[in-house]
């Protein structure tokens, strides 16, 4: 377990030295905006936590859950959010947030946020800084989704090369393995991201109905704006992967009844000598016939014949 706190006063931002029990503290200070996170708890870390602050169990289990769909809550005065955070890569973790009048505590299972960079970004944006614990809960999202939007754009980009090698000769079993791999990520990416539009919505409600945070309410649009954009762009991403997947299959149907039209012509040509010698009972003679050295070169014959019909039909992709 990790026990990092930062604070804002008048602007500025403190770091400050923390364990869970000192958590409750900082977080009564009316003069400071703090932020508390706690990284990989267990449940009895979080035990003493909890009583002080006045968590729901409910709440405080859902945020030991690695598997809970993403939502907003609201009890009593905290608001309690699970989300998933996604890198570039597709590396995901999870991350809940309480929302409490005197500041935010995070709980993450898994490093896949950078926090410090999201404090870095409530201090450059200090004009915002006294609408409290709303900024701070709101620039969260907005660093969770733009996460969303790195990888959804990393996902595009590889999209788009195999497009581009769509309808390239010899490829159709290269694209159905990395089609397959990105229709897998794209879902687990659409499982995490449209969700989260609830959760941006209910934040966006909240600001608006408090006359206090008016004029933040600007900021808050244009994070719901974000999520909606990512959640858009996911669900067009899971069409591009689907259209992918169907053209491919649909050129390998096609190059398959290219490969069965030459086979079938060219059994048809075979056949028809075979159907002469083999209907007059034709047996003439030939090199090494009634020698032993006859059946070996016809032995050899066939194999060398085999092997080089074989190699032609594999680098021909037919086989």
């Amino acid at each position: 377990m990790k026990v990092t706190a930062y604070a804002w006063r008048d602007g500025a931002q403190e770091s400050l030295p923390a364990d869970v029990p000192t958590i409750p503290g900082l977080l009564d200070d009316p003069d400071t905006l703090v932020w508390a996170d706690i990284l990989d708890p267990t449940a009895d870390d979080l035990a003493p936590l909890a009583g002080k602050l006045g968590l729901d169990a409910h709440a405080i289990e859902d945020a030991l859950t690695a598997h809970e769909r993403p939502k907003a809550v609201r009890y009593g005065e905290v608001l309690f959010a699970a989300l998933y955070t996604v890198d570039v890569d597709g590396g995901s973790a999870r991350i809940s947030m309480f929302a409490m009048p005197g500041g935010m505590l995070t709980i993450r299972l898994g490093e896949g946020l950078d926090i410090d960079a999201v404090a870095d970004a409530i201090t450059e944006n200090s004009g915002m800084q006294r609408f409290g614990c709303r900024m701070l809960e709101l620039t969260l999202l907005d660093a969770v989704v733009d996460g969303y939007t790195d990888r959804i754009a990393s996902i595009d980009e590889q999209l788009d090369d195999l497009e581009s090698i769509l309808f390239e000769n010899h490829m159709g079993r290269r694209i159905a393995t990395e089609t397959f791999a990105l229709h897998k990520g794209v879902g687990e990416l659409r499982r995490m991201v449209l969700p989260v539009r609830d959760v941006a919505g209910t934040l966006v409600r909240r600001t608006a109905a408090d006359e206090r945070l008016r004029d933040m309410l600007p900021f808050a649009e244009d994070v719901y704006d974000h999520t909606m954009r990512a959640a858009d762009w996911v669900e067009g991403l899971r069409d591009g992967v689907e259209s992918v997947r169907s053209t491919n299959l649909a050129l390998m149907d096609n190059q398959m009844n290219v490969v069965m039209k030459k086979l079938t012509g060219w059994a048809g040509i075979i056949a028809v000598p075979t159907l002469i010698t083999g209907y007059f009972g034709q047996n003439v003679p030939f090199p090494g016939d009634g020698k032993p050295a006859g059946f070996w070169f016809s032995l050899i014959l066939m194999i060398v014949l085999v092997v080089a019909l074989y190699v032609s039909f594999r680098r021909r992709n037919w086989l």
